[in-house]
């Protein structure tokens, strides 16, 4: 019974295959012989692929461990002013080009205000008008023939009046755009002829001063960071290395990126860079200051 029951077994067991010699095996063991075969081969395949893979992935790695965090920065200008228009009107006369140099002062453009001119001509006329009342209402009561509400009344009118001449003036100097400081035109809105609404923008005017750089550095940084701090600076634009200077440090830390806000200062004198222009920036870490080089965010 027993020796029955190992000869069923035995001639239900698969047998050993030879991947070496598959022309003694049935058909389907053939297929199934190949298809292990073929798996086998796949896998070695893969684990050989992955190899190098994993060698060049080793030394991407190693500078953020050893090396300094850049931060993205822009360029900006010491001052900047978007002169638009106060009231509607006409553009009259252009007077400057893109990119012209410009002094305090200067009157840039201006707008035809002719109507603004008959307004104010007309309370100016006004004016005079009650000024000559309240003189004749003065000599009546002088003569006891006005009473002293007529002569009130009367020196309101001629406050009124002057007031309102006081109003066109100021409208009047709106019509001309006047540099505010020495800079550079960076755009123009606006032609010769055009009719623009109130707060319509006219000239973008940036100042010719020392240039400002805007960066979001790692909140961590406030460890060590401090107005006078360092860092060097590449403008992308240029290609070249600038040393920044910290001028301004936020009171606020950004909750959702960790980063702070800060505002540095590029050299004098650096007339390559233009305001606009981005590159990246690495903190420079005092002498002996640990707390920089533990951060991971700055080069000594």
């Amino acid at each position: 019974m027993n020796n029955n029951k190992t000869m069923v077994d035995g001639a239900n067991a698969s047998p050993p295959y030879n991947f070496n010699n598959l022309n003694g095996l049935r058909r389907s063991d053939k297929r199934s012989a190949i298809r292990q075969k073929f798996i086998a081969g796949l896998i070695c395949s893969l684990a050989w692929l992955s190899a190098p893979t994993f060698a060049a992935e080793t030394p991407a790695t190693q500078p953020a461990a050893q090396g300094s965090t850049t931060v993205r920065f822009l360029v900006l200008a010491n001052r900047e002013s978007p002169l638009s228009s106060v009231v509607p009107g006409r553009m009259a006369k252009i007077n400057v080009q893109l990119g012209d140099p410009v002094t305090q002062g200067k009157v840039l453009a201006s707008m035809d205000c002719s109507d603004l001119v008959a307004r104010k001509n007309a309370a100016e006329a006004e004016f005079h008008a009650a000024q000559l009342r309240y003189e004749a209402k003065a000599k009546l009561q002088g003569l006891q023939s006005a009473a002293a509400l007529e002569v009130g009344l009367a020196a309101s009118e001629v406050n009124r009046t002057k007031g309102q001449v006081g109003i066109f003036d100021a409208q009047l100097a709106q019509c001309r755009f006047v540099a505010p400081f020495n800079g550079r035109v960076a755009k123009i809105y606006v032609k010769e002829g055009q009719g623009i609404g109130a707060g319509a923008p006219v000239i973008d005017l940036v100042g010719s001063g020392t240039l400002r750089a805007r960066l979001n550095v790692p909140s961590n940084w406030v460890a060590w960071l401090k107005i006078g701090s360092q860092l060097n600076a590449s403008v992308g634009e240029t290609g070249k290395q600038y040393p920044l200077t910290v001028t301004n440090i936020s009171g606020k830390v950004d909750a959702v990126s960790q980063t702070i806000e800060i505002e540095t200062r590029f050299p004098e004198k650096t007339d390559d860079v233009l305001p606009g222009m981005s590159g990246q920036a690495v903190a420079i870490c005092p002498p002996d200051e640990n707390r920089c080089l533990k951060s991971g965010a700055a080069n000594s």
